[in-house]
């Protein structure tokens, strides 16, 4: 092991060793609120114009706290804690990330040949469920549709996801990659900017890379990566 993949390993530890005590305090600040409540209703205290909402807001706060400290524990798993390696087919990936989201107008097309990847099971299945879900959440289309190509490169398999939302400007194209960066306000959007950053570190953990390219229709996002092929390939 060289003394930087050690780092990374004590840094990612230790990530998550944090994230796992930190959720502790934002669970407490999503119950505590409705305690005070219950206890003022019992005393048959009225709550002063405005706590109510203020409350809720903090309960709002935790949940998004709570969702950031989720994303940053999946972040510190990928490679750590990862399946043993084996061939997947990718349709069976995509659909499975993709029943779990379970968009209700969106639409998914995947690629007509059956192609396959390898690495660990639990790894692919992060980085797919991150990006169709980017492609959903953050599309302003009221039908988002993400498509999927896939072609041979050499033993490896070049994968695009595409959508027809409103695609990423060039100068964040490298920055929307950074763990919880996200080009929308966090109590905004729902979300941690957490989706692109596993999405890397998934494909960088498999020797791949992974980078936004300019959408030829002049709209839409198309992130372009490439993943192992199959290795018990008959």
């Amino acid at each position: 092991m060289t003394v930087i993949s050690e780092r990374e390993r004590e840094y990612e530890e230790f990530l998550y060793c944090v994230t796992h005590d930190l959720k502790s305090f934002s669970r407490a600040m999503r119950v505590i609120p409705d305690w005070i409540a219950e206890d003022l209703q019992a005393a048959k205290i009225a709550l002063p114009d405005g706590v109510g909402e203020h409350m809720d807001m903090l309960k709002s706060y935790a949940g998004g706290m709570d969702r950031m400290l989720e994303s940053l524990t999946t972040l510190s798993r990928i490679g750590r804690l990862a399946d043993t390696s084996a061939d997947h087919a990718l349709n069976d990936l995509l659909g499975a990330a993709w029943a779990s989201l379970a968009p209700d107008s969106a639409r998914l097309s995947v690629p007509q040949h059956a192609f396959q990847v390898h690495g660990p099971k639990n790894d692919l299945s992060r980085l797919f469920a991150a990006l169709l879900s980017n492609g959903v959440d953050h599309n302003t289309d009221p039908a988002p549709d993400i498509g999927v190509t896939a072609v041979p490169d050499g033993d490896r398999v070049q994968i695009r996801v595409a959508d027809n939302g409103p695609g990423i400007e060039a100068q964040y194209r490298q920055k929307v990659f950074e763990p919880l960066h996200t080009l929308r306000p966090k109590d905004e959007s729902g979300h941690a900017g957490m989706g692109l950053a596993i999405a890397r570190k998934v494909v960088k953990s498999l020797g791949g890379e992974i980078h936004i390219e300019e959408p030829s229709a002049g709209h839409g996002c198309r992130v372009v990566f490439d993943l192992p092929g199959a290795k018990n390939a008959v």
